[in-house]
């Protein structure tokens, strides 16, 4: 595979429906990628639009946003659903061996978790970072996070990131969590600065950034660091950028809320994909319309590119 495809849909905040499945299942994407906070806030929210998600055949990571902390079992079992439904189908229509082990569902919630994709000059490890995160300096839901996920602090779930890189097999990274990293600006239009503090403040994840500088520093190439959760627009209006390029990283906020929103002549339907080929990594905002007679076209609207060394 000489070119990967990824589709990165932000907070969807229950801003997903039919049209989106259908659209993404027709898609190029070799995988999809969703940065969480599913629904708006409450557990029978957070359920419906995982039962919807689980519709799709594409393989499908979904990193649980801070808004999805209700029942991660329950949750897990929503996007689990389809897939089980179609399994039993199968059976029932004689076209399943029931020898064979149950194939997995092509929709699964992730987190520190380890993803090789491509193969060859595009072989590259996606490495999944601490989901429910509400950003700042402490741990976001630490009964919950302990519990789940067996993490107890920042510490040790820097730790388990970094255990994470030092395992990959590849040189090449991507990171995927639901807020972004520290180091990226603390004002409140800085790309995960804080907009609802006076004064702002660095509102990314420490251990995020801590995995991202040791990943480097052993020489690995982080070609790209993808979250959401901090929304593009703030609380007071402004826009923030939603890629930016240091050393050589690209980071991307995908968090454009509402990702479905109503424009000057059609209603536009928000995501980013993200092109990775053995020279570059191309990242680009696209909107998807619904045109008249239910026609679906997709448009560039912002691209970027970093070449890989």
């Amino acid at each position: 595979m000489s070119t990967i495809r990824i589709g990165v849909i932000g907070d969807l905040h229950t801003h997903w429906d039919e049209q989106d499945v259908a659209h993404f299942d027709r898609s190029d994407y070799d995988l999809l990628l969703f940065t969480g906070d599913l629904g708006g806030g409450s557990r029978d929210s957070s359920l419906r639009v995982a039962r919807n998600l689980s519709r799709l055949r594409k393989p499908t990571l979904v990193m649980p946003g801070n808004n999805d902390t209700g029942d991660i079992g329950e949750l897990a079992a929503e996007l689990a659903h389809r897939g089980a439904i179609r399994q039993l189908s199968a059976v029932r229509r004689g076209d399943a061996d029931l020898g064979a082990s149950t194939a997995p569902p092509a929709v699964n919630l992730c987190g520190y978790s380890s993803h090789p994709l491509g193969q060859g000059p595009t072989a590259i490890t996606l490495i999944t970072g601490r989901p429910h995160s509400m950003g700042g300096a402490q741990l976001s839901f630490g009964d919950h996070m302990q519990s789940a996920w067996g993490i107890d602090s920042l510490e040790s779930s820097t730790r388990r990131l970094i255990e994470l890189v030092d395992r990959a097999a590849t040189r090449e990274l991507i990171f995927l969590s639901h807020n972004g990293p520290t180091g990226l600006g603390d004002a409140p239009a800085d790309m995960w600065g804080c907009d609802f503090k006076p004064g702002g403040g660095d509102w990314g994840d420490p251990d995020l950034a801590a995995a991202i500088e040791h990943a480097i520093g052993q020489g690995r190439r982080v070609l790209a660091v993808i979250g959401g959760h901090m929304h593009l627009r703030t609380k007071c209006g402004n826009e923030r950028p939603w890629q930016v390029e240091r050393r050589g990283v690209l980071y991307v906020n995908a968090a454009r809320v509402p990702r479905i929103f109503v424009a000057a002549d059609d209603v536009q339907r928000h995501h980013v994909a993200v092109t990775i080929t053995p020279e570059a990594v191309e990242i680009a905002e696209m909107l998807v319309a619904q045109s008249v007679g239910q026609s679906i076209v997709s448009s560039s609207v912002v691209m970027r590119r970093v070449d890989i060394p």
